[in-house]
């Protein structure tokens, strides 16, 4: 399955509508889809949530362990 391309002019956009006004997260979290874009998630306020960098990165490591990704 081809990777899907994440546009980070609209997640900028959907970031300054969750609160953060430079449309960056701040330092020590990341922006994270909770359905995978691979998997048909959209890039779109209600799918995107910002979280602490360990904690995304043990979700996709799970995903990966689960065959999801």
């Amino acid at each position: 399955m081809p990777s899907k391309k994440r546009d980070p002019k609209k997640l900028a956009k959907i970031l300054k509508q969750k609160g953060y006004p430079e449309g960056k997260t701040p330092k020590g979290k990341e922006a994270h889809h909770k359905k995978a874009v691979a998997a048909g998630g959209k890039t779109i306020k209600q799918n995107i949530i910002v979280i602490p960098k360990g904690k995304h990165k043990r979700i996709h490591k799970k995903r990966r362990k689960l065959g999801k990704v």
